[in-house]
């Protein structure tokens, strides 16, 4: 009995720091995720992302865990009955003691990983962009003047993806689309002037963190290979006013299209022109004129393709967070990381 509580012990303690790194980990998620996407503040894009953070413990870890230190128990159970030489039970237990090591390497690896740096959180800040009711409601007033009118492109960048929050499957999780096109064609100066934008993202690019979610994701849920893209068409500016010398907050009217369906949405956001400084910091030339948005809106499961007579999504909404860097001229035209 006592060889196999020697046996137990190390994988008994490797449970209880695993657990402990779970609860106050940031996030007790199903999943082990051995790079953690977080938020960290930045001057000109409010929040940037960082894709290569410390990793989040799993249930699924502490299971295969618990699993082993079961099989060991089990095979000790059977050293200690079989009719065996000394020498041979003694070589065995030896084994096995080594081997009850092994599983404190889960919870080591998380711990030597660190955490996340302050400031930073595991999900998309309140503030990155308006709050439903902070979006002017009617009137447009405002506007970032010293611009060029005309025909501004989405630029590949760190500040640009779109990411929706989705809870599925008993979590909470982000999907991500980092490779964003589109453009938005208009008159920074005087928003009261006919404006026109497309966005778009391939389905079969969703990132959740975990490569198995994200295929199922992509090929099951967005039927990536029926509907390759997700797209957005802007139909309307309902309200906008100044915020400060360099932002405008807006409210719109917009439609996206997925799964083979179009569904109207609501979207609020900001609307602001980085000076020489950010512009700098952005990894474009200081001169260069360089628009940032953030927009977000939500949509309604029911009314999609999305699955929705199955009870895998946790709550009635998809929110979906819009961040863009954009300038001026021909859609390959790009700067910065």
């Amino acid at each position: 009995m006592r060889g196999l509580l020697r046996v137990a012990l190390l994988p008994l303690v490797a449970i209880a720091t695993g657990t402990v790194r779970w609860l106050i980990q940031g996030q007790a998620n199903l999943y082990t995720m051995a790079h953690t996407r977080y938020y960290a503040p930045d001057p000109d894009l409010g929040w940037r992302v960082v894709a290569d953070g410390p990793p989040r413990l799993g249930l699924d870890a502490l299971g295969a865990v618990a699993a082993y230190a079961a099989a060991l128990v089990a095979a000790g159970a059977v050293v200690e009955r079989w009719r065996l030489p000394a020498a041979w039970r003694g070589a065995l237990r030896a084994v096995l003691l080594v081997a009850s090591a092994l599983p404190l390497a889960v919870p080591a690896w998380a711990f030597a990983r660190g955490w996340l740096p302050a400031g930073a959180q595991t999900s998309a800040p309140t503030g990155v962009v308006v709050d439903n009711a902070e979006a002017p409601a009617s009137a447009v007033d405002g506007g970032l003047p010293g611009l060029p009118a005309g025909t501004w492109t989405v630029v590949p960048h760190a500040g640009t993806s779109v990411t929706a929050t989705i809870d599925a499957g008993g979590e909470d999780f982000e999907a991500r689309f980092g490779r964003v096109t589109g453009w938005w064609r208009g008159d920074p100066g005087d928003l009261r002037q006919p404006m026109a934008a497309e966005l778009s993202v391939a389905a079969a690019e969703v990132d959740t963190g975990i490569e198995l979610r994200s295929k199922h994701a992509s090929e099951e849920y967005l039927q990536s290979a029926k509907y390759p893209r997700i797209t957005f068409a802007w139909k309307r500016l309902v309200g906008a006013a100044s915020s400060g010398s360099d932002t405008v907050t807006f409210r719109a009217d917009g439609e996206i299209g997925l799964i083979g369906r179009t569904h109207a949405v609501a979207v609020t956001g900001k609307l602001r022109a980085l000076d020489a400084a950010g512009r700098t910091r952005l990894g474009f030339a200081a001169d260069a004129p360089v628009l940032v948005v953030g927009a977000s809106f939500d949509v309604r499961i029911a009314d999609t393709a999305l699955a929705p007579d199955r009870g895998d999504f946790g709550k009635d909404t998809i929110a979906v967070r819009v961040n863009l860097v954009m300038m001026p001229g021909h859609p390959n035209r790009s700067g910065g990381n």
